[in-house]
């Protein structure tokens, strides 16, 4: 493993904490928000140094090897937050855990506050750092899915259904492809939630903020917003659109034709048979807000924006963030595409039990890879993981006097990132009650939902298992 590589690609990264800093500056400036004026400068400087500090650094990509691979999409996810968490602590709004916990909870696209009493005492400068925290760890989640865990030596992303072709050879310049792309295909994205939010009646600051927390899927808010109908609409469709691989929009450009979409079609079909499952049991619901549910649930944000609590839905929503959206999106579900994988592995088993001699299409979203019992296995034993880190976090919470229930579906939220709002149970949980212990302990749990359990048994086997 070399320590100088993993530091050279985050501090590659770093440029996006470096761009957000310079628009918090300028926002303070123009709006005389000078009190923790220093914070920002402080976390731009730590940046930019940072970043410096790489341009000496000569990188051999050639002989990455996959454990060092590994080691780069842990340590973001660690040392980014760390980096971000900076102008709430300095700016004297919490402690260091808690504002470390605030980072990490918009950097995984969670959306749990510990500023969940007094959001509306924060002053805007602190309210859209915290909501760009939500895409710079969009924007890496992407990169380590496509870069490491979509990889063919890792494969815990199965992206070879859905890649036309095979990435470069040189580590480095599909380093540089992929960052680039991201950034070009979020920040259209970005212009066209602000564009469709421009005929609502929020504020502006609300429309920004809102525009980075749907296209990162996260769940953050920064006031209570009411909404009507047509706002409500609008809301949902841009929380889908986030849901849809990222890339799709490079392709309507024109721009990139790497991958193929019929994903996106199956995540279609999903959503469709999930709205009519909602409008059949969920007869007090209104149209507008059923939508809003839905995309808000199937997209792993989770956020309530009607503030109501129905227990007719919750199974159906619970339902719709487990599956989540595409392979390359910021959605943090089980995704439709493992799912695939298991029932159609298991449909082919059954079938050559029953007749021998038929002849099977072994493969999703007709691609020319095949299933291979490595993608069966590893799909499946994804899931038990996932299933290992919800009982172990839901008995922690049993400490925090929190409900059975409550601790239920907050551990199930939590392991797809996805805000356990008043959406999922009648009453959301306090972070801010959370002991010490368990608050460390909850970061632990968000780092692993992203990274996926797969990748540390990955790293054991290439580190010490030749």
């Amino acid at each position: 493993m070399k320590l100088k590589i993993i530091y050279f690609y985050i501090g590659k990264i770093n440029l996006l904490i470096i761009f957000f800093s310079i628009i918090n500056l300028f926002y303070c400036f123009y709006f005389d928000f000078k009190t923790n004026l220093k914070a920002y400068f402080f976390t731009f400087l730590i940046s930019l140094l940072f970043y410096l500090s790489t341009l000496k650094i000569k990188v051999d990509d050639k002989k990455l090897r996959t454990e060092t691979l590994i080691f780069f999409s842990i340590a973001g996810w660690i040392i980014l937050p760390f980096i971000m968490s900076i102008p709430f602590w300095l700016g004297g709004y919490s402690s260091f855990l808690n504002s470390y916990f605030e980072s990490i909870s918009g950097f995984t696209s969670f959306g749990a506050s510990i500023f969940f009493e007094q959001i509306n005492l924060l002053d805007s400068p602190i309210l859209l750092w915290r909501s760009s925290t939500q895409l710079v760890g969009t924007i890496f989640f992407i990169m380590t899915i496509i870069l490491v865990l979509g990889s063919r030596e890792l494969n815990l992303y199965p992206l070879k259904f859905i890649t036309r072709k095979r990435e470069p050879i040189s580590f480095s310049l599909n380093f540089k492809n992929i960052f680039h792309n991201t950034i070009y295909a979020y920040s259209i994205i970005f212009f066209i939630s602000l564009f469709f939010l421009n005929f609502t009646d929020l504020r502006m600051l609300d429309k920004f903020n809102l525009s980075l927390t749907i296209i990162s899927t996260g769940g953050f808010q920064t006031s209570e917003i009411i909404l009507n109908n047509y706002e409500k609409v609008i809301i949902s469709f841009l929380f889908i659109l986030s849901s849809l691989n990222i890339f799709l929009i490079l392709r309507i450009l024109r721009i990139n034709n790497t991958y193929n979409f019929y994903e996106d079609r199956s995540f279609l079909y999903l959503l469709l048979f999930f709205f009519i499952i909602l409008y059949i049991f969920g007869t007090n619901v209104s149209i507008s807000d059923k939508l809003l549910y839905l995309s808000s649930s199937i997209s792993n944000s989770g956020i309530n924006f009607t503030n109501n609590y129905n227990k007719n839905i919750v199974f159906i929503l619970l339902s719709a963030s487990f599956f989540g959206g595409c392979l390359i999106s910021s959605t943090s579900g089980f995704k439709v595409s493992r799912i695939l994988i298991i029932f159609n592995k298991i449909y082919f088993e059954l079938l050559r039990l029953l007749s021998p001699s038929a002849v099977i299409n072994l493969s999703i979203f007709k691609s020319n890879e095949k299933i291979k019992t490595s993608d069966f296995y590893s799909c499946c034993l994804l899931l038990l993981l996932y299933l290992v880190l919800f009982i172990s976090y839901s008995f922690l919470l049993t400490f925090e006097n929190i409900s059975f229930e409550n601790s239920f579906l907050t551990s199930f939220l939590i392991t797809f990132n996805t805000l356990p709002s008043t959406m999922y149970m009648s009453e959301s949980v306090n972070f801010t009650k959370f002991s010490d212990l368990s608050l460390v302990l909850t970061i632990l749990i968000l780092i692993f939902s992203k990274i996926t359990p797969l990748s540390l048994i990955a790293l054991i086997k290439y580190k010490f298992i030749k």
